[in-house]
């Protein structure tokens, strides 16, 4: 009975971790993901079946964890069994835990639903130390549990001394609902809020950096499109690339020319060529297929990975060529894309294509969309569909719809 129990556990590390990739990939779709989640929902139920008989091996791969998907998949069984004290034994268990084990509850609090223990949440929120508390308050909020008076603790931690605190408590702000945030009970929160923005911004930490520059996109700050446009026109700035990938998802086409002159900064690497397929405009696509055939294998491979965003076709052939190591990855290989393939297929599509600001997968993303089109786009191009419907009309979907465990078919 133990063997078994160990390959579910096992199981599980190895699903999550494809899971918590695929939350961002061109490789997955929603119906893919439902796959997935199917996978892990069985292995999760062996588990919470399995009760006693299962929680000292959970309790143990926790604790002992030195991988955080290991630490989620044995957390998050534990946080599901239907003994209703076995959750919050694991809340108290977690005071303990640091590094990957640390990392993993955290992983496993946020996609458990917490129904079960929403009292101890807030009471962890209220007293607890700050990485508890922000754990709690990154629950509550993803699950549409944050309470009117969260937002004074929300403050503290976004003052925190520790940097990783600090990000976490700005990747909460990304998950509070606009409700919550506009209600007119949160008028100072909002006002405190916004004169940390620019302490945030300038903060020592990228980290930090980062996290509020997208908080600032998922809460519709108004002068957010002016400070990404000017980071675009600041290479010196060590935020001028995270800046760019932001405007390219909330960019409009009066930022084309800015896209356009970085596609022809080869500092910025192959990666340059990624942000014309998330920025969607046709103007882009010369240059795209220029550097299929004509830039080597890694600007290539990042190219064609480019027009299938924009295109919907995967132009990439059976051939496949190692790339130099560099600083940030190690030796790998690449496709060769078919260049002719992929300029023929843009000539179809250029006379009902090239006069729209934003194409995805093929299609006007402007001219409106169904929910079979959405569920129909690689996670990474809906996460960003999500983010800009967001910032632009503060609707559409929300982090959780995009991320919750588990994505259901209805």
């Amino acid at each position: 009975m133990v063997d078994l129990l160990e390959v579910h556990v096992d199981e599980l590390e190895w699903l999550w971790r494809q899971r918590d990739a695929a939350l961002r990939s061109m490789e997955y779709d929603f119906h893919a993901l439902v796959q997935l989640d199917e996978r892990i929902a069985a292995h999760v139920d062996a588990l919470v079946l399995a009760a006693e008989e299962a929680r000292a091996l959970l309790r143990s791969r926790l604790v002992e964890a030195e991988d955080a998907y290991a630490a989620f998949g044995a957390a998050h069984a534990l946080l599901l069994q239907e003994d209703t004290a076995v959750p919050l034994q694991t809340l108290e268990l977690s005071v303990g835990l640091d590094g990957s084990a640390w990392e993993g509850f955290r992983l496993a609090l946020r996609y458990a639903p917490p129904e079960r223990y929403v009292d101890a949440l807030k009471g962890l929120v209220a007293s607890g130390s700050e990485r508890h508390a922000a754990a709690a308050l990154e629950v509550l909020a993803f699950h549409g549990h944050a309470q009117p008076d969260a937002g004074v603790r929300l403050l503290e931690l976004l003052d925190a001394a520790q940097p990783g605190i600090r990000s976490a408590a700005w990747g909460i702000v990304s998950l509070v609902s606009l409700q919550w945030l506009e209600a007119s009970g949160q008028a100072l929160f909002r006002r405190k809020l916004a004169q940390r923005f620019p302490i945030a911004l300038a903060d020592s930490s990228s980290e930090v950096r980062a996290s509020a520059w997208w908080a600032a996109a998922w809460t519709r700050q108004s002068w957010l499109l002016s400070g990404l446009r000017m980071l675009a026109k600041a290479p010196e700035s060590p935020d001028h690339v995270p800046g760019l990938k932001l405007l390219a998802v909330l960019g409009a086409e009066a930022d084309l020319s800015l896209f356009k002159e970085a596609l022809g900064r080869r500092e910025l690497g192959s990666e340059r060529f990624l942000l014309a397929g998330t920025f969607g405009h046709p103007g882009l696509m010369e240059e795209v297929l220029r550097a299929m055939e004509s830039g080597g294998p890694e600007i290539g491979a990042a190219a064609a990975s480019a027009f299938r965003k924009l295109t919907g076709l995967d132009v990439n052939t059976i051939h496949r060529v190692a790339v130099l190591p560099t600083e940030a990855l190690e030796e790998e290989e690449v496709h060769i894309p078919d260049a002719v393939a992929a300029r023929n297929h843009w000539g179809r599509l250029k006379a009902a294509l090239s006069g729209v600001s934003r194409i995805c997968m093929g299609t006007d993303v402007l001219k409106g969309w169904t929910q079979e089109w959405l569920r129909g786009l690689p996670l990474e191009a809906r996460w960003e569909h999500a983010l800009r419907a967001r910032f632009e009309t503060g609707r559409g979907e929300s982090v959780f719809a995009c991320e919750r465990f588990p994505q259901r078919r209805e």
